[in-house]
């Protein structure tokens, strides 16, 4: 497993993906966050309420709105993918590992180098706000919230990478792959909100976008973290980490890597 993690290592020193999709969504924070400062002066809105309500409204449309989600997915997509399109993922199997032990390690190694990516975008979030913006007067509370939030959504985060990594695994080409993902992440959370819907209209009291993972990451608040909340995020977080690892693993076993 440790040589495997290696080559995982070793590839992405050469991989630019990451470092082009960590850019361009820097870039694209700083371009929102100076949109928004102009319009709020333009506005007359005063510095105090900027302070109060841009860097955590930027944190829940960028962390909890899918930007940050959407760059990571389209990373993993390029990584995993690029395996199969260049024959690496053959010569690997090919080599003696199990089939197992390969999946896992690209698994492991894509889940953590995407969360690494989320996190430095977070703290763009939080440096630049900081810069453009100031320091909320609630001070050290709003770093505690803060701190609360991002690391909720890392969690979340890592679910979602592990269903990203098991979708592009499945489908083996690098078009498919991110226009499923894609599909997945803008209408997933609208599909289970029309199921809830539909289910109140039936009289059942039921929702199921209180556990799918996108719509817990989107309803995720920035401060006053309920207890049933945290628990439920929590819980759903380990459950879709797991669930695809599985079927993922399941499927990789199996299917001819040719």
């Amino acid at each position: 497993m440790r040589n495997l993690l290696y080559g995982e290592w070793y590839k992405w020193k050469k991989n630019k993906a990451f470092w082009i999709c960590l850019l361009s969504a820097s870039v694209m924070i700083l371009l929102v966050y100076l949109t928004m400062t102009a319009a709020a002066q333009a506005m007359g809105a005063t510095g105090d309420v900027l302070k109060e309500t841009g860097i955590s409204g930027m944190a829940a449309q960028f962390a909890g709105g899918g930007f940050v989600t959407m760059f990571g997915a389209i990373f993993l997509c390029i990584w995993v993918v690029s395996d199969y399109t260049h024959g690496a993922m053959k010569n690997v199997v090919g080599k003696g590992y199990s089939r197992t032990q390969v999946f896992l390690a690209k698994h492991l190694f894509g889940t953590v180098i995407t969360l690494i990516m989320n996190l430095i975008i977070f703290l763009v979030i939080l440096t630049i706000g900081l810069i453009l913006i100031g320091m909320p007067d609630k001070g050290g509370l709003f770093f505690q919230d803060l701190l609360i939030y991002f690391s909720l959504q890392l969690l979340f985060g890592a679910a979602i990478s592990s269903i990203v990594i098991s979708v592009c695994e499945w489908s083996r080409n690098m078009a498919a792959g991110i226009g499923i993902t894609m599909a997945v992440l803008i209408f997933s959370p609208l599909l289970v909100q029309g199921m809830d819907l539909l289910l109140s209209v039936l009289r059942l009291k039921i929702s199921i976008s209180r556990y799918w993972i996108l719509n817990l990451m989107a309803d995720c608040p920035t401060e006053a973290f309920p207890l049933r909340f945290l628990v439920r995020g929590i819980l759903m977080s380990v459950i879709w980490t797991l669930l695809p690892l599985a079927i993922g693993a399941a499927h990789f076993r199996k299917t001819d890597i040719g």
